[in-house]
């Protein structure tokens, strides 16, 4: 029997080719990530909140062309940022309690957050009212404590502007 994936209306996913840092990251040589159908033709709204692609963050708006070889959409270019921010965590030494903490400290700022199936790794989407200096500020002092690594992947120009980027 195959194997249907359940689409949501309006929804697609869009392969993003991922270049290799490492031998072993990222652990995948493509990222798919949910868009949602916009009124201009090859047009998607990114839905989720990216892993491993760099410069995109949750509601940007991209352009995706298909490619019939692979038989799926892939990213063509960015079309506008949304004023969100993506940013990605490994908990050091992971453990449920310290993953909860910092879980906690970003339902308190209001950003949703994903996990992928690599250990105490996440991603997480700043959204443009977020206070991110403050938020920041929090995660530097856990990375100089080393209970954490952050890598800020994308950091829209709003959030920039108010550290003084």
């Amino acid at each position: 029997m195959a194997e249907h994936r359940l689409r949501p209306p309006g929804m697609f996913r869009v392969a993003f080719d991922l270049p290799q840092v490492s031998a072993t990251w990222p652990p995948f040589n493509t990222e798919r990530i949910w868009a949602r159908k916009t009124s201009a033709p090859y047009q998607l709204e990114v839905r989720n909140i990216p892993f491993f692609v760099k410069d995109l963050a949750c509601g940007d708006i991209i352009r995706a062309k298909p490619d019939h070889d692979r038989r799926e959409l892939v990213f063509d270019s960015l079309v506008k940022h949304s004023g969100h921010s993506t940013i990605r965590i490994i908990v050091r030494g992971g453990t449920s309690s310290r993953c909860g903490e910092i879980l906690g400290l970003f339902r308190s700022y209001e950003c949703p957050f994903e996990f992928t199936n690599v250990d105490f790794h996440f991603a997480v989407d700043i959204p443009g009212n977020v206070d991110y200096p403050s938020l920041r500020g929090v995660l530097v002092e856990m990375v100089e404590q080393e209970l954490v690594e952050v890598e800020e992947a994308f950091i829209a120009p709003g959030h920039e502007s108010q550290i003084g980027g």
